[in-house]
């Protein structure tokens, strides 16, 4: 019984220290914060994002979608900004955001796990959270006047994001440089 004990005890005391490592470790990734003023936002990532942009058509014309990826580990972090001008002005952005958030489960042949409004300051906005077959995504969506702000995070179905919390709270509305 005094062996299974000390047994147990050690054991106990190699997994505290393998987590302790495991937790330092994680603590060295030093996320910092990138700014985006031509596009009037900022982030904190733990590596540095690569831009990209591509048309998007809809129903009310095509888009340009400005894209920032990086990645952590088996994650995707993303910052997509489109602004749709004279378009969404007047509209109601509970609408635009609605489609927006439609689209992208869509995309991804995901289903709706949660839904939440909520606001960035003034900002109206939505977060939601789904899955797929392979994958569990978080978002946070906001119009800000005629554009639309999307931070979104992915990861394996089996291992959610640990820090999505961390990316989503870092976002932030600065001014535009054009």
């Amino acid at each position: 019984m005094k062996s299974t004990l000390r047994l147990a005890q050690r054991t106990v005391a190699a997994c505290a220290a393998v987590l302790l490592l495991a937790g330092a470790l994680a603590a060295q990734t030093q996320w910092k914060t990138y700014r985006y003023a031509s596009d009037g936002f900022a982030i904190s990532m733990p590596s540095e994002p690569t831009p990209s942009k591509q048309s998007v058509p809809t129903e009310a014309g095509t888009f340009e979608l400005r894209a920032y990826l990086a990645t952590d580990d088996d994650a995707a972090l993303y910052v997509g900004v489109c602004d749709y001008g004279q378009v969404a002005e007047g509209k109601d952005p509970w609408i635009i955001l609605e489609g927006a958030k439609n689209g992208a489960i869509k995309n991804v042949n995901g289903h709706l796990l949660s839904f939440e409004r909520i606001s960035l300051g003034t900002y109206p906005g939505m977060k939601f959270d789904g899955e797929n077959d392979t994958l569990h995504f978080s978002a946070r969506i906001y119009m800000v006047g005629t554009t639309l702000y999307q931070t979104l995070t992915a990861s394996p179905i089996s291992h959610p994001y640990p820090a999505s919390q961390q990316f989503f709270d870092s976002f932030q509305i600065i001014a535009r440089s054009h």
